[in-house]
């Protein structure tokens, strides 16, 4: 037992920082130590002067906040190398006119150079769990690149291996097209491989509405629930998915999926910009989540998801980046404000959003979405140390009467001080511990793209 006045040991003790937990009881202490041992956190307390601590790595947090990393629940990698190709075209003729043509020809070299850039700028952002939704399966080993790229950067990561069974008659590349055996197949592999149940996890799950079969939903709903794998898909972001669904089957896809009993608790879905009523009540009760990502619905002009009505159903929602071809960037911070501010403006309701939902849709939200409310999303003692150190002494965040205001409307990548993941520093004022500078990573693109 501990002498009185004995000093505690901690691997890293952040000093300081106003801390907000996002709890169930959304405490917040000022003047906070958070204590970091073996990857959790093991003391979260107002700093008291009687009090002694010793670590081996100590941030002193004066005058930041202190918030649990953000969960970025969707993106595709390889785009972050197509920033504003395609701009100003709705999302058929986008993915027809940049994103196919450079995804079924893009190398290794290309896959790592964007999975670098987008996990460093997802760091930048706050952001500590970043899940990859992957499609480019015509060669397997593009997805080992892209999860070696993942890893290299210190970011908590999910890579969703997802599929194409069909889909010609929307211009789907021949090459992604693929029975739903060998996706399977290869989802089990990259399982064995890669996934260690904490800083990497693999999903299953299908591409899009008008490329998926019947018969593949339903051999991926037997795989993941026979091997606990949970899975993803995009769902209702544009009108296409319910025309080629009645097409085929004769009902609604969300109707279809219901029969199948897709609609469970493991399964994540990605935009959900065109459910009605009676769907947004199905998904609260089936215990789907809702992967919102507001900058691209935007960007594409799919239109406004109705979170509000969701979240009033108690359905879980998270948020997503989505692939940077259909935003321009990997900033959680960028899709925290629009996902307020589209919200009231739609709605003509300023109350319709606030800051706090946000910041919990993508904290909470993003760790339930990923089945580990237990460990991730909140600031609290037993949970993993994912955290993140906001410095509002900025321009732009100057003053800060409200934390959490602050940072959904007065925010950017400049006020991100650090990104801890699993306890360790991943960036840290403009350096990443991955040991790639940013400036030497621009330059390897550059030459990458002049080639």
């Amino acid at each position: 037992m501990l002498a009185a006045n004995a000093a505690r040991e901690f691997d890293l003790l952040v000093e300081g920082a106003t801390v907000v937990t996002m709890d169930a009881q959304d405490t917040t202490i000022d003047d906070c130590v958070i204590g970091v041992t073996n990857g959790s956190i093991t003391l979260l307390e107002k700093r008291r002067p009687d009090a002694s601590y010793l670590a081996n790595e100590v941030i002193d947090a004066r005058g930041m906040v202190a918030l649990p990393g953000f969960v970025n629940t969707h993106t595709h990698c390889f785009q972050s190398l197509l920033k504003g190709l395609g701009a100003d075209l709705p999302l058929i003729g986008w993915l027809n006119s940049s994103v196919q043509p450079f995804g079924v020809r893009v190398t290794h070299r290309q896959q790592e150079l964007a999975a670098l850039l987008t996990c460093m700028e997802a760091l930048k952002s706050g952001c500590t769990t970043l899940c990859e939704f992957f499609y480019t399966n015509q060669d397997p080993e593009l997805a080992d690149v892209c999860v070696e790229a993942m890893r290299r950067t210190g970011i908590r990561s999910v890579l969703m291996r997802t599929f194409q069974d069909l889909g010609q008659e929307y211009n789907t590349p021949d090459c992604y097209i693929e029975p739903v055996e060998t996706a399977l197949a290869e989802v089990e592999r990259l399982g064995r491989t890669y996934d260690d149940g904490d800083m990497l996890s693999v999903w299953a799950g299908p591409d899009v509405t008008w490329a998926t079969s019947k018969r593949g939903y339903e051999k991926t709903l037997e795989y993941c629930l026979a091997a606990g794998v949970r899975y993803t898909m995009h769902l209702k972001e544009t009108p296409e998915d319910d025309d080629m669904c009645r097409r085929y089957y004769g009902t609604g896809i969300v109707e279809l999926l219901d029969k199948i009993g897709f609609l469970t608790s493991k399964f994540l879905a990605v935009h959900c910009v065109g459910l009605d009523e009676h769907e947004v009540e199905l998904f609260a009760e089936r215990g789907v989540s809702v992967s919102h990502n507001p900058a691209t619905n935007l960007y594409l002009g799919s239109g406004i998801a109705p979170i509000p009505a969701l979240l009033a159903a108690g359905a879980n929602v998270c948020l997503g980046t989505d692939g940077a071809a259909s935003n321009n960037a990997t900033d959680m911070l960028d899709a925290m404000r629009l996902a307020a501010l589209m919200q009231k403006g739609a709605l003509r309701d300023a109350t319709a959003m606030s800051a706090r939902d946000v910041v919990r849709m993508a904290t909470v939200g993003g760790a339930k979405a990923l089945g580990r409310e237990g460990e991730l999303g909140t600031i609290e003692v037993g949970k993993r140390a994912d955290l993140v150190l906001f410095d509002p002494n900025h321009l732009k965040s100057t003053p800060m009467h409200d934390p959490l205001a602050t940072v959904v409307y007065s925010s950017s990548l400049e006020n991100i001080d650090t990104t801890i993941v699993n306890g360790t520093v991943a960036y840290r004022k403009g350096r990443f511990a991955c040991g790639v500078e940013e400036a030497e990573l621009l330059e390897w693109i550059r030459d990458e793209l002049r080639a």
